[in-house]
């Protein structure tokens, strides 16, 4: 009996929800394709009629997901005049939106797996590089509207909010969540962004300049 088009896509979501499950218990080396088709309910003929390999089955869990880092800066590029601040108010909503979706949590641990073959990594490198861009166009953004302090150049921002976000969600992930990650991420991203201003006190930065004082004028001088 020929399998209906809906019955096809719930057998291939049971195979992801299954190998997302599986990824981030055992890790993707770890993991096998009888044991997912296990965990799916499935026999190994249902996999290989929609995924060739546990490579391929990476790159479509990886399409079905959005990860924090890809909504706080689509976010920060699409909309305002003031990167930064976009970028601020995105991340605080996407750090909520993790912090409450086990779905997510899994994703970014399964993504940070580092027993990923060479085949699946090659297609996270293209992920990876594609966000990379992301984070360089806003910040690029940010500069050529002055949102940039002058010492710092677009691709160090870059560099700096993609250390900041990935090692908040890593470090709350590793210390099993023993701190509240959307108020500290909070805390954290607002002294972060002012230091990309300038606007942090402390922070080993010469001062943005600013519009120059005006001076008062000299007082007349006294003639007889």
């Amino acid at each position: 009996m020929r399998r209906t088009k809906e019955e096809s896509e719930l057998t291939r979501a049971a195979i992801l929800d299954a190998a997302e499950r599986v990824f981030c218990e055992q890790g993707f080396a770890g993991a096998t394709i009888d044991g997912i088709s296990r965990a799916a309910g499935l026999t190994r003929g249902a996999f290989y009629w929609h995924f060739k390999d546990k490579a391929e089955l990476l790159g479509a869990l990886y399409a079905r997901s959005v990860l924090p880092q890809e909504l706080i800066l689509s976010s920060a590029a699409e909309t305002g005049s003031d990167p930064l601040c976009s970028l601020m108010d995105a991340g605080v909503a996407s750090l909520r939106e993790f912090e409450e979706d086990e779905g997510k949590q899994r994703m970014f641990r399964i993504m940070s797996d580092m027993t990923i073959g060479d085949d699946a990594r090659t297609n996270l490198a293209r992920v990876d590089a594609e966000l990379d861009a992301l984070i360089l166009r806003v910040m690029t953004c940010a500069k050529d509207t002055g949102g940039l302090h002058p010492e710092i150049c677009a691709r160090e921002a870059a560099v700096f909010v993609g250390v900041t976000i990935g090692g908040l969600l890593a470090e709350w992930l590793r210390s099993g969540k023993s701190f509240p990650l959307a108020s500290y991420g909070e805390k954290l991203l607002r002294r972060h962004i002012a230091m990309l201003r300038g606007d942090a006190v402390g922070c080993g930065l010469a001062p943005a300049p600013g519009p120059a004082p005006e001076t008062a004028a000299a007082p007349a001088a006294i003639t007889d």
